[in-house]
């Protein structure tokens, strides 16, 4: 079974034509501008909306292993639950959620082959997203073998924190890595997300070496981070380096805030969402380095 957060049909950011995005729950970081903050657990989380909450208290009463309370608030223990989804089934206000979706292999496949046509007339595929995929490692294995038996075409969103031993091993079944290069200062890295950048760079650049065109890097640009214009020149300087062709600059959107609510958890990286325009410059820096840069993925 491989823990499934969602399956994102007609995706066109996740690499090339029409896609599937299939988001795996897990991740080894803890980026605190993070989308998708509900994928960082490889267990299924429990969400909960104070907007649409009137603490009727029914999911507390239906819920046989008292995972929730309401003390001061609404709490949920996730050592306690089972999944049984009672507390869901019963919230009349549809106050609750469940991120994560236990799936056979063989479920997946069939979800993804219903818009197989649209693939093959668009050139697009099926990418891999999460949290980290390699955190469900045997279980994405046997996910991206089962996609390119289908000829399908696999991109994978990742961020390089894993054994290189495990990219060796996946590498032939991947046509696309949309690989993250958050930052080039390893402390201020791991000080931020926990990220190791030496092992990160350590498995960018034994794509780049043996095959540099299936790499795009990525780049989220963060305020306080790393949107300085010394750091992001240094990153593309870093990827130019390595004959990489693309590189795409992310603007910061806070649009995953309400996750991080209904997860009960302090979003600290509020800030405006920052317009394109403010990275255009680096379009031009881009071609000085002989690398194509866009902005957005």
């Amino acid at each position: 079974m491989i823990n499934v957060s969602n399956i994102e049909k007609f995706a066109t950011h996740d690499g090339p034509g029409i896609r599937t995005t299939i988001f795996l729950m897990g991740c080894p970081l803890h980026c605190p501008w993070c989308a998708n903050p509900e994928t960082w657990s490889i267990q299924s989380t429990l969400m909960h909306d104070e907007n649409k909450c009137v603490s009727c208290k029914t999911c507390m009463h239906v819920c046989k292993q008292g995972a929730i309370s309401f003390e001061e608030q609404f709490r949920w223990d996730a050592t306690k639950c089972i999944n049984c989804q009672a507390c869901i089934d019963n919230c009349i206000p549809d106050a609750l959620s469940m991120a994560g979706k236990p799936m056979e292999i063989e479920d997946v496949l069939k979800e993804v082959l219903k818009d197989k046509d649209y693939y093959e007339m668009s050139n697009g595929g099926v990418t891999i997203s999460g949290g980290e995929p390699f955190v469900q490692y045997e279980e994405f294995k046997k996910l991206v073998k089962a996609l390119k038996k289908e000829g399908l075409h696999v991109a994978l969103e990742t961020t390089g924190n894993y054994s290189l031993a495990k990219l060796k091993e996946i590498e032939p079944y991947i046509d696309l890595f949309l690989f993250d290069i958050k930052h080039i200062d390893k402390e201020k890295l791991y000080d931020v997300t926990g990220a190791n950048l030496d092992m990160i760079l350590t498995n960018f650049e034994y794509i780049a070496n043996t095959h540099p065109e299936k790499i795009i890097s990525r780049t989220p640009v963060i305020p306080t981070f790393n949107k300085d214009k010394e750091t992001l020149t240094r990153i593309l300087s870093y990827v130019a380096s390595k004959h990489i062709k693309e590189a795409n600059l992310l603007p910061y959107h806070p649009l995953g805030k309400n996750k991080w609510n209904q997860l009960h958890k302090e979003y600290t990286y509020s800030f405006k969402m920052m317009d394109k325009k403010e990275l255009e410059e680096y379009i031009e820096i881009g071609k000085h380095l002989g690398l194509y840069v866009k902005i957005g993925g």
